[in-house]
Protein backbone atom coordinates (compact mmCIF):
# COMPACT_ATOMS: atom_id res chain seq x y z
CA UNK A 1 0.00 0.00 0.00
CA UNK A 2 1.27 3.44 -0.93
CA UNK A 3 0.95 6.16 1.69
CA UNK A 4 0.71 9.77 0.57
CA UNK A 5 0.93 12.57 3.12
CA UNK A 6 -1.11 15.54 1.87
CA UNK A 7 -2.99 15.37 -1.42
CA UNK A 8 -0.73 17.97 -3.01
CA UNK A 9 1.97 15.28 -3.15
CA UNK A 10 -0.15 12.95 -5.29
CA UNK A 11 1.37 12.57 -8.76
CA UNK A 12 -1.93 11.97 -10.58
CA UNK A 13 -0.87 8.68 -12.20
CA UNK A 14 -3.80 6.62 -10.92
CA UNK A 15 -7.52 7.19 -10.71
CA UNK A 16 -9.39 6.14 -7.60
CA UNK A 17 -12.42 4.68 -6.03
CA UNK A 18 -11.97 6.37 -2.69
CA UNK A 19 -13.38 5.79 0.80
CA UNK A 20 -13.87 8.84 3.00
CA UNK A 21 -13.88 8.89 6.80
CA UNK A 22 -11.64 8.78 9.85
CA UNK A 23 -11.84 4.98 10.19
CA UNK A 24 -10.88 5.09 13.87
CA UNK A 25 -10.82 1.49 15.02
CA UNK A 26 -11.59 0.14 11.53
CA UNK A 27 -14.60 -1.73 12.91
CA UNK A 28 -17.05 -3.98 11.05
CA UNK A 29 -18.97 -1.08 9.50
CA UNK A 30 -15.72 0.49 8.29
CA UNK A 31 -14.69 -2.85 6.80
CA UNK A 32 -17.90 -2.97 4.79
CA UNK A 33 -17.10 0.46 3.33
CA UNK A 34 -13.54 -0.63 2.54
CA UNK A 35 -14.66 -3.90 0.96
CA UNK A 36 -17.08 -2.05 -1.30
CA UNK A 37 -14.28 0.36 -2.23
CA UNK A 38 -11.97 -2.50 -3.21
CA UNK A 39 -14.72 -4.34 -5.12
CA UNK A 40 -15.72 -1.22 -7.07
CA UNK A 41 -12.11 -0.38 -7.90
CA UNK A 42 -11.51 -3.89 -9.22
CA UNK A 43 -14.63 -3.80 -11.40
CA UNK A 44 -13.68 -0.41 -12.84
CA UNK A 45 -9.99 -1.26 -13.27
CA UNK A 46 -8.99 1.53 -10.90
CA UNK A 47 -7.08 1.81 -7.61
CA UNK A 48 -8.69 1.66 -4.18
CA UNK A 49 -7.86 4.47 -1.77
CA UNK A 50 -8.71 5.88 1.64
CA UNK A 51 -8.60 9.60 2.40
CA UNK A 52 -8.50 10.46 6.08
CA UNK A 53 -7.78 13.60 8.05
CA UNK A 54 -5.12 13.70 10.73
CA UNK A 55 -5.36 14.69 13.54
CA UNK A 56 -8.94 13.60 14.14
CA UNK A 57 -11.18 16.66 13.62
CA UNK A 58 -12.50 16.47 17.20
CA UNK A 59 -8.96 16.86 18.54
CA UNK A 60 -8.45 20.09 16.61
CA UNK A 61 -11.92 21.62 16.84
CA UNK A 62 -12.68 20.69 20.45
CA UNK A 63 -9.34 20.55 22.31
CA UNK A 64 -11.13 20.92 25.65
CA UNK A 65 -12.72 17.51 25.23
CA UNK A 66 -11.06 14.42 26.63
CA UNK A 67 -11.09 12.65 23.28
CA UNK A 68 -9.02 9.50 22.80
CA UNK A 69 -8.54 7.35 19.74
CA UNK A 70 -9.23 3.66 19.27
CA UNK A 71 -6.29 3.36 16.88
CA UNK A 72 -3.26 5.47 16.06
CA UNK A 73 -2.57 6.57 12.50
CA UNK A 74 0.21 3.99 12.30
CA UNK A 75 -2.13 1.22 13.47
CA UNK A 76 -4.81 2.23 10.96
CA UNK A 77 -2.24 2.22 8.17
CA UNK A 78 -1.18 -1.30 9.13
CA UNK A 79 -4.76 -2.58 9.14
CA UNK A 80 -5.58 -0.91 5.82
CA UNK A 81 -2.50 -2.44 4.23
CA UNK A 82 -3.54 -5.85 5.56
CA UNK A 83 -6.99 -5.39 4.04
CA UNK A 84 -5.41 -4.85 0.62
CA UNK A 85 -6.06 -1.17 0.00
CA UNK A 86 -3.88 0.33 -2.73
CA UNK A 87 -3.48 3.85 -1.31
CA UNK A 88 -3.79 5.67 1.99
CA UNK A 89 -3.90 9.44 1.59
CA UNK A 90 -3.41 11.32 4.85
CA UNK A 91 -4.35 14.98 4.77
CA UNK A 92 -3.25 17.20 7.63
CA UNK A 93 -6.39 18.59 9.20
CA UNK A 94 -6.03 22.33 9.75
CA UNK A 95 -8.31 25.23 10.59
CA UNK A 96 -8.21 26.15 6.89
CA UNK A 97 -9.67 22.78 5.91
CA UNK A 98 -12.18 23.02 8.76
CA UNK A 99 -13.50 26.28 7.27
CA UNK A 100 -13.95 24.90 3.74
CA UNK A 101 -17.52 24.61 2.51
CA UNK A 102 -18.67 21.17 1.32
CA UNK A 103 -18.50 22.46 -2.27
CA UNK A 104 -14.92 23.66 -1.97
CA UNK A 105 -13.78 20.52 -0.16
CA UNK A 106 -15.14 18.33 -2.95
CA UNK A 107 -13.92 20.55 -5.76
CA UNK A 108 -10.44 21.22 -4.34
CA UNK A 109 -9.63 17.75 -3.03
CA UNK A 110 -11.73 15.08 -4.69
CA UNK A 111 -12.07 16.60 -8.15
CA UNK A 112 -9.21 18.94 -9.01
CA UNK A 113 -6.46 17.09 -7.12
CA UNK A 114 -7.47 13.44 -6.87
CA UNK A 115 -9.82 13.21 -9.87
CA UNK A 116 -11.89 10.49 -8.21
CA UNK A 117 -14.20 8.23 -10.22
CA UNK A 118 -16.26 6.98 -7.31
CA UNK A 119 -16.63 7.84 -3.62
CA UNK A 120 -17.75 5.36 -0.96
CA UNK A 121 -18.99 6.59 2.44
CA UNK A 122 -21.04 5.45 5.40
CA UNK A 123 -24.67 6.51 5.80
CA UNK A 124 -23.80 9.14 8.45
CA UNK A 125 -20.79 10.73 6.73
CA UNK A 126 -20.54 14.52 7.08
CA UNK A 127 -17.93 16.95 5.75
CA UNK A 128 -17.14 20.59 5.18
CA UNK A 129 -17.51 23.54 7.53
CA UNK A 130 -19.30 22.49 10.74
CA UNK A 131 -20.19 19.18 9.09
CA UNK A 132 -22.74 20.90 6.87
CA UNK A 133 -22.17 18.44 4.03
CA UNK A 134 -24.19 15.21 4.19
CA UNK A 135 -24.44 12.14 1.99
CA UNK A 136 -27.18 13.94 0.05
CA UNK A 137 -24.84 16.89 -0.49
CA UNK A 138 -22.13 14.51 -1.68
CA UNK A 139 -24.48 12.86 -4.19
CA UNK A 140 -25.51 16.23 -5.60
CA UNK A 141 -21.89 17.33 -5.95
CA UNK A 142 -21.08 13.99 -7.57
CA UNK A 143 -23.68 14.69 -10.24
CA UNK A 144 -22.24 18.17 -10.77
CA UNK A 145 -18.61 17.06 -11.05
CA UNK A 146 -19.11 13.67 -12.67
CA UNK A 147 -18.22 11.07 -10.02
CA UNK A 148 -20.36 8.31 -8.55
CA UNK A 149 -21.29 8.03 -4.89
CA UNK A 150 -21.95 4.78 -3.00
CA UNK A 151 -23.55 5.08 0.44
CA UNK A 152 -23.18 2.09 2.76
CA UNK A 153 -26.15 1.56 5.10
CA UNK A 154 -25.67 1.08 8.85
CA UNK A 155 -24.24 -2.22 10.06
CA UNK A 156 -25.95 -3.60 13.14
CA UNK A 157 -25.33 -6.30 15.73
CA UNK A 158 -27.95 -7.13 18.33
CA UNK A 159 -30.01 -4.07 17.44
CA UNK A 160 -27.04 -1.72 17.90
CA UNK A 161 -25.62 0.38 15.06
CA UNK A 162 -21.86 -0.14 14.99
CA UNK A 163 -19.89 3.10 15.34
CA UNK A 164 -16.56 4.27 16.72
CA UNK A 165 -18.34 6.33 19.39
CA UNK A 166 -20.30 3.31 20.63
CA UNK A 167 -17.15 1.21 20.77
CA UNK A 168 -15.38 3.94 22.74
CA UNK A 169 -18.22 3.93 25.26
CA UNK A 170 -18.05 0.15 25.63
CA UNK A 171 -14.29 0.17 26.18
CA UNK A 172 -14.53 3.05 28.65
CA UNK A 173 -16.96 0.90 30.66
CA UNK A 174 -14.69 -2.14 30.45
CA UNK A 175 -17.07 -4.06 28.17
CA UNK A 176 -14.20 -5.23 26.00
CA UNK A 177 -15.84 -8.45 24.77
CA UNK A 178 -18.74 -6.55 23.25
CA UNK A 179 -16.36 -3.90 21.89
CA UNK A 180 -14.26 -6.60 20.22
CA UNK A 181 -17.41 -8.10 18.68
CA UNK A 182 -18.18 -4.75 17.04
CA UNK A 183 -14.56 -4.21 16.02
CA UNK A 184 -14.38 -7.63 14.38
CA UNK A 185 -11.09 -8.23 16.21
CA UNK A 186 -9.81 -8.15 19.78
CA UNK A 187 -9.35 -4.65 21.15
CA UNK A 188 -5.63 -4.17 21.63
CA UNK A 189 -2.98 -1.74 22.81
CA UNK A 190 0.69 -1.68 21.86
CA UNK A 191 3.42 -0.32 24.03
CA UNK A 192 7.10 -0.46 24.89
CA UNK A 193 8.13 -2.12 28.14
CA UNK A 194 9.59 0.48 30.49
CA UNK A 195 11.08 0.33 33.97
CA UNK A 196 8.61 0.56 36.83
CA UNK A 197 9.07 0.44 40.59
CA UNK A 198 9.77 -3.31 40.65
CA UNK A 199 7.07 -3.91 43.23
CA UNK A 200 5.48 -6.74 41.22
CA UNK A 201 8.67 -8.77 41.37
CA UNK A 202 8.87 -8.25 45.15
CA UNK A 203 5.32 -9.59 45.47
CA UNK A 204 6.19 -12.60 43.32
CA UNK A 205 4.38 -11.42 40.20
CA UNK A 206 6.85 -9.49 37.99
CA UNK A 207 5.03 -7.22 35.58
CA UNK A 208 5.93 -5.48 32.35
CA UNK A 209 5.03 -1.80 32.57
CA UNK A 210 3.83 -0.48 29.22
CA UNK A 211 4.25 3.01 27.82
CA UNK A 212 1.02 3.86 25.98
CA UNK A 213 0.54 7.14 24.07
CA UNK A 214 -1.78 9.46 25.98
CA UNK A 215 -4.15 10.06 23.07
CA UNK A 216 -5.10 6.37 22.85
CA UNK A 217 -8.09 5.03 24.74
CA UNK A 218 -7.55 2.54 27.56
CA UNK A 219 -10.27 0.28 28.96
CA UNK A 220 -11.87 1.00 32.32
CA UNK A 221 -9.62 0.48 35.32
CA UNK A 222 -9.48 -3.15 36.33
CA UNK A 223 -7.83 -6.53 35.76
CA UNK A 224 -8.10 -8.26 32.39
CA UNK A 225 -7.19 -11.56 30.78
CA UNK A 226 -5.09 -10.93 27.69
CA UNK A 227 -3.36 -12.54 24.78
CA UNK A 228 0.02 -10.85 24.34
CA UNK A 229 2.24 -10.79 21.26
CA UNK A 230 5.97 -10.63 22.04
CA UNK A 231 7.96 -10.73 18.82
CA UNK A 232 6.84 -14.01 17.17
CA UNK A 233 5.47 -15.53 20.38
CA UNK A 234 2.00 -15.32 21.93
CA UNK A 235 1.36 -15.68 25.65
CA UNK A 236 -1.59 -15.36 27.99
CA UNK A 237 -1.35 -12.62 30.59
CA UNK A 238 -3.15 -10.73 33.30
CA UNK A 239 -3.11 -6.97 32.88
CA UNK A 240 -3.94 -4.34 35.46
CA UNK A 241 -5.11 -1.01 34.05
CA UNK A 242 -5.44 1.69 36.66
CA UNK A 243 -4.02 3.89 39.39
CA UNK A 244 -2.45 1.14 41.55
CA UNK A 245 -4.28 2.63 44.58
CA UNK A 246 -2.74 0.23 47.11
CA UNK A 247 0.74 1.69 46.57
CA UNK A 248 0.66 4.74 44.25
CA UNK A 249 -0.52 8.30 44.80
CA UNK A 250 0.54 9.84 41.47
CA UNK A 251 -3.01 9.51 40.03
CA UNK A 252 -1.57 8.30 36.72
CA UNK A 253 -3.06 5.41 34.80
CA UNK A 254 -0.63 2.50 34.61
CA UNK A 255 -0.72 -0.57 32.39
CA UNK A 256 1.04 -3.54 33.99
CA UNK A 257 1.21 -6.91 32.24
CA UNK A 258 1.94 -10.17 34.08
CA UNK A 259 2.89 -12.77 31.48
CA UNK A 260 1.88 -16.30 32.43
CA UNK A 261 4.58 -18.97 32.36
CA UNK A 262 7.23 -16.44 31.37
CA UNK A 263 10.13 -14.87 33.26
CA UNK A 264 12.63 -13.10 31.01
CA UNK A 265 14.00 -9.56 30.76
CA UNK A 266 12.04 -7.76 28.02
CA UNK A 267 12.75 -4.10 28.84
CA UNK A 268 12.62 -1.92 25.74
CA UNK A 269 10.64 -4.43 23.71
CA UNK A 270 7.15 -3.87 22.31
CA UNK A 271 4.12 -5.85 23.44
CA UNK A 272 0.79 -6.06 21.68
CA UNK A 273 -1.82 -6.68 24.36
CA UNK A 274 -5.18 -8.05 23.18
CA UNK A 275 -7.96 -7.73 25.74
CA UNK A 276 -10.02 -10.92 26.02
CA UNK A 277 -12.05 -10.71 29.23
CA UNK A 278 -12.54 -8.41 32.21
CA UNK A 279 -11.67 -10.26 35.42
CA UNK A 280 -12.63 -7.62 38.03
CA UNK A 281 -12.61 -3.97 39.05
CA UNK A 282 -9.52 -2.33 40.49
CA UNK A 283 -9.45 -2.65 44.28
CA UNK A 284 -7.56 -0.90 47.08
CA UNK A 285 -6.05 -3.40 49.55
CA UNK A 286 -5.05 -2.79 53.17
CA UNK A 287 -1.75 -4.61 52.76
CA UNK A 288 0.37 -6.55 50.29
CA UNK A 289 -0.71 -9.96 51.62
CA UNK A 290 -4.33 -9.27 50.73
CA UNK A 291 -3.22 -8.13 47.28
CA UNK A 292 -1.21 -11.34 46.77
CA UNK A 293 -4.22 -13.43 47.79
CA UNK A 294 -6.42 -11.56 45.28
CA UNK A 295 -3.88 -11.99 42.47
CA UNK A 296 -3.84 -15.74 43.14
CA UNK A 297 -7.63 -15.76 42.82
CA UNK A 298 -7.38 -13.74 39.60
CA UNK A 299 -4.91 -16.25 38.19
CA UNK A 300 -7.21 -19.14 39.06
CA UNK A 301 -10.13 -17.43 37.34
CA UNK A 302 -7.92 -16.66 34.34
CA UNK A 303 -6.88 -20.32 34.03
CA UNK A 304 -10.50 -21.45 34.12
CA UNK A 305 -11.34 -18.96 31.35
CA UNK A 306 -8.37 -20.16 29.28
CA UNK A 307 -9.40 -23.80 29.68
CA UNK A 308 -13.07 -23.19 28.92
CA UNK A 309 -13.02 -20.40 26.35
CA UNK A 310 -9.67 -19.18 25.08
CA UNK A 311 -7.28 -22.13 24.99
CA UNK A 312 -7.76 -22.55 21.23
CA UNK A 313 -6.00 -19.22 20.66
CA UNK A 314 -2.64 -20.87 21.34
CA UNK A 315 -3.35 -24.27 19.77
CA UNK A 316 -1.28 -23.49 16.68
CA UNK A 317 1.74 -22.70 18.81
CA UNK A 318 1.46 -26.06 20.57
CA UNK A 319 1.52 -28.07 17.34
Amino acid sequence: MKIIYNVENYDGKDRFVIALGNFDGIHLAHRKILEETKTSAKKLGLKSAVLLLNPHPVQLLFPERSFQLLTSLEERAGILAGLGMDYLIVEQFTEHIARLSPFHFVRNYLVQTLNVARVVVGYDYTFGHRGEGTTYTLMELGKKFGFEVEIIPPVMIGGKVISSSLIRELIARGEIEKASEFLGAFFERKGKVIHGEGRGAILGFPTANLEIPGDLLLPANGVYLNLVQLRDKELFALTNVGKKPTFCTDNKTHVEVFLLDFNKDIYGQELTVRFLHRIRDEITFKDSQLLIKQIEQDLLKAQILINQKYGHLLEKQRI
